[in-house]
């Protein structure tokens, strides 16, 4: 049997309008995201998403309450998971971008996948590392089908995986989504995986 892989980006968030970071820091949805993410969960029954899936959440505020809202229509159980939260900033986790651009450590030229803004923040590796056993999990899991709902920059990553990137092939390409993008991927039973559409917002009328 063919795998079904849906991800989800939580909708608007107050971070997306207060001028600070998201990160770890666990912004609730604003009213205007837990509409999208309702309208969400009306258009994914109709792509068959109340029949059997599997949902996998973010214990983040504004991941699981877009889970909360879309449950209204599918009616899943969520299973919470901290290995899909959204990239660790550290110190800068939830704070203001004016006092995280003032405070962060100065990256050098061009592109490093070891950066951190600040020594308690995740690079791009360390993120790559900590979704790779999740990835890994639902590809040789006996579930058929599976929703999940995270964050964007964890999104990006766990798409270029599930499209057979490896981690250097970031330094070229890598996915990036607005909120409340969604995303749909078949695995075929050899492997092989197409991307059905990615990053797109049907939903939305």
């Amino acid at each position: 049997m063919n795998k079904t892989v849906i991800t989800v980006q939580h909708t608007e968030s107050e971070h997306h309008l207060n001028g600070h970071a998201g990160a770890w820091g666990n912004w609730p949805l604003t009213e205007k995201g837990r509409k999208q993410a309702f309208d969400i969960g009306v258009w994914l029954s109709k792509e068959g998403c109340a029949d059997g899936f599997v949902m996998y959440c973010s214990d983040l505020a504004r991941a699981e309450q877009t889970a909360e809202e879309i449950n209204k229509t599918l009616h899943l159980t969520p299973v919470m998971s901290e290995l899909i939260r959204e990239v660790n900033a550290g110190a800068g986790n939830g704070k203001p971008w004016d006092w995280f651009d003032g405070h962060k450590i100065k990256s050098g030229s061009g592109y490093d996948p070891d950066y951190r803004p600040f020594p308690d923040a995740e690079s791009d590796r360390d993120l790559w590392n900590r979704i790779m056993p999740f990835c890994k999990q639902i590809l040789e899991s006996d579930e058929e089908k599976i929703l999940i709902v995270s964050h964007g920059c964890t999104l990006g990553f766990l798409q270029a995986m599930l499209m057979g990137f490896e981690f250097d092939d970031l330094r070229r390409a890598r996915f990036s989504g607005r909120s409340g993008s969604v995303s749909r991927f078949t695995v075929d039973p050899d492997g092989r995986v197409t991307a059905n559409y990615i990053n797109q917002r049907q939903w939305e009328t």
